[in-house]
């Protein structure tokens, strides 16, 4: 006979299952708040919950599945700073929590947290650092000839399946049509559409380098002109903010606290049972 002990069975409270699925649906009521790249999202993930309901006793024994729903408010943040695939590469550190012995767990997990905290600081001064480039004046300027239409390429964006984009090509720095964050539409109408009417003239731009990977217009002028000036540049990181900023409280409030609460309450389930 094994002197191994047995481990017990997890009995998971009805309680628990009825909050999983309340928390699951809950957010789609309040999508106007949230914004369509975070539910979009999180929608993705539901449907992965929803079609592995049988498997909440998995659940329930590895809690750190839930906590990659926590981190969904996180998405813009990581996107604007980085790009979506950082935020990929986090949530498979997460998962990758319980293929590390458990003497290094801690540490990770601190890890972990310590990105969850630094993010929205480190948002707040990218953009408050973008900010004081435009109204301190200190952008790069260019001459050159408006095209006739907007360029694009195309990339892989999943198994598959190919995205393609569109930017104003000027004096060989790219503006991208579909600006990250663009909530209003004004920047990206003129981008992709309004400046094309000058066709053939000679444009004097302001901009800055966004992020070290993407060119960010200020300003642009043609025959004495101004078609896009600074205050609307400014304008847009405002609106851009007091979105990203409303829709993460938003999120934090229905997206991470359930399901932080939930992990702890699955964390204390699986404790109890061994």
């Amino acid at each position: 006979m094994s002197d191994v002990p047995e481990k017990k069975e997890i009995k998971i409270s009805s309680w628990f299952f009825l909050a999983y699925i309340s928390a699951l649906i809950m957010p789609f009521f309040f999508y106007k708040l949230l914004g369509w790249h975070t539910l979009g999202m999180f929608g993705l993930l539901t449907l992965f919950a929803l079609f592995s309901l049988y498997a909440l006793r998995a659940i329930v024994a590895y809690p750190v599945i839930l906590l990659i729903f926590a981190t969904v408010p996180y998405m813009d943040m990581f996107n604007v700073l980085w790009s979506s695939s950082w935020l990929m590469v986090y949530w498979g550190v997460l998962v990758c929590i319980h293929f590390i012995p458990i003497v290094y767990r801690k540490w990770l997990n601190g890890f972990m947290l310590a990105i969850l905290l630094l993010v929205p600081v480190i948002y707040y001064f990218e953009y408050a650092k973008e900010r004081q480039n435009i109204l301190a004046n200190r952008t790069f300027t260019l001459s050159g000839s408006i095209p006739k239409n907007t360029s694009s390429f195309t990339e892989p964006c999943g198994k598959g399946a190919s995205c393609k984009h569109y930017y104003l090509d000027l004096a060989g720095i790219h503006f991208h049509c579909h600006t990250k964050g663009d909530m209003n539409g004004k920047m990206e109408q003129f981008i992709c559409q309004d400046i094309y009417q000058h066709a053939g003239k000679i444009a004097t731009a302001q901009y800055i380098l966004e992020n070290q990977k993407e060119a960010r217009l200020v300003s642009l002028h043609v025959d004495n002109q101004t078609l896009w000036s600074p205050e609307q540049t400014l304008a847009w990181y405002q609106h851009r903010e007091r979105t990203v900023w409303h829709e993460f409280g938003v999120g934090l409030l229905l997206i991470s606290l359930p399901f932080t609460l939930l992990f702890l309450w699955a964390r204390r389930l699986a404790f109890q049972a061994a």
